[in-house]
């Protein structure tokens, strides 16, 4: 049984311990959190409570760490918990530079540790669907790659979305727009055109689009300023996936050209979080250092186009 501490105990863990229920291979030992102690005790009383994320790192019966903290604090913690071999399951972005990221991976490799980016997105089943559909080359080559990730956050002062370091919209929900785009389109990418806008003194609504060296194309849009439909459509030779929100998706449609359509259905297994549990213990007792599915490299892909996003932003 693997057991887990969570570092962080706002609603991205809480619903991370639910999903843990449901797994016969891990189960929750431990949180750390600096500001709800009391209500962590309450809802689990029978569990570790640290007010000191280090005192959970340190603890020895702890085996994996989940990180759902802000963005500017999973290098540091995902680094302390590599240095003391414990796998990491960490939210996105896995750190706010391709320096940190190519080091915490260098680390994970040197330690014989497991260390994940928790991409979802790549671990539900709808999207592997969607793959595979793809993969099946009856829709021909991919020609170009829409998705849009918008939501209305209210401001709040102390918000890290609105932080200047780690806020903004890229690094918060444009991240799922980039690593699905890189999972369906491998080639280095020719030119990137970036239209934002700034408010608070982050990017709260990006369009960016990427034009890869196969002639390809993908168009991202996301906001922390505006709501709207969370989809993705991929436009290929003989027809089209339309998918929402295609972050998550359980339902996907295609329209061939010559008229034909059908729609796909592919259920959670239990709920959006699970997969990525399921492959973190599959990949721990198998010993890898890396999920296949969403490796180092994957990662290191997605913070290096962000730089690269971030450069024409403010170049």
């Amino acid at each position: 049984m693997i057991h887990w501490g969570i570092l962080g105990y706002g609603n991205i863990a809480q619903r991370f311990i639910k999903s843990l229920t449901y797994s016969e291979e891990g189960q929750l030992y431990a949180i750390a959190t600096y500001s709800q102690c009391q209500k962590a005790k309450l809802d689990h009383p029978q569990i570790c409570v640290y007010q000191q994320y280090q005192d959970l790192i340190n603890d020895e019966q702890v085996d994996a760490i989940y990180i759902a903290l802000r963005h500017d604090d999973h290098y540091h913690w995902a680094k302390e918990a590599l240095l003391h071999n414990k796998a990491v399951l960490c939210e996105k972005p896995l750190t706010l530079s391709y320096q940190q990221t190519k080091e915490l991976c260098e680390l994970s490799k040197q330690k014989h540790t497991f260390l994940m980016e928790a991409m979802k997105t790549r671990f539900v089943p709808m999207m592997n669907e969607i793959k595979k559909i793809i993969d099946q080359g009856t829709l021909g080559q991919i020609q170009r790659i829409e998705t849009s990730f918008c939501n209305d956050v209210p401001y709040h002062q102390n918000s890290y979305l609105f932080d200047q370091k780690q806020g903004g919209i890229l690094y918060d929900c444009g991240i799922y727009n980039i690593e699905t785009i890189l999972d369906f389109i491998h080639a280095p990418i020719q030119d990137i055109k970036v239209q934002y806008e700034e408010k608070y003194g982050v990017d709260a609504y990006d369009v960016i689009e990427l034009t890869f060296k196969t002639g390809q194309i993908a168009l991202i849009e996301c906001a922390l300023d505006r709501q709207k439909e969370k989809t993705m459509k991929i436009i290929c030779e003989q027809g089209i996936i339309t998918t929402n929100p295609f972050y998550r998706p359980q339902e996907a449609v295609v329209h061939f050209h010559n008229g034909e359509s059908f729609t796909g259905m592919k259920p959670y297994e239990h709920d959006d979080f699970y997969g990525e549990i399921a492959e973190t213990h599959r990949c721990i007792a198998y010993i890898l250092e890396e999920s296949p599915r969403m490796t180092h490299q994957d990662s290191l892909d997605a913070i290096e186009l962000i730089e690269r996003i971030k450069e024409k932003m403010h170049g």
